[in-house]
């Protein structure tokens, strides 16, 4: 059952020639070690842009969400 939750969290994250590449995200206290990256996309919303991450700690899935220009990680949903 996916949950829809879309808060703001906290983010460890790499950085690397121009890609970017969570690591670990605290979600309601937390801290949640990222151990696949499953599926990546980018999603513009008028001129802004957003990296979204489905991500798995090997037990549930997490779809995150990263606006650049804001420097502003959310946490979409969960299943």
């Amino acid at each position: 059952m996916v949950v829809f939750l879309n808060e703001n969290i906290k983010v460890g994250a790499v950085f690397k020639r121009g890609e970017v590449v969570p690591r670990w995200f605290c979600y309601r206290g937390r801290k949640i070690a990222v151990r696949e990256i499953t599926y990546t996309w980018k999603e513009h919303q008028g001129t802004a842009v957003f990296l979204h991450f489905s991500v798995s700690d090997g037990l549930n899935l997490y779809e995150l969400s990263f606006q650049p220009e804001r420097l502003v990680w959310h946490i979409e949903a969960v299943e």
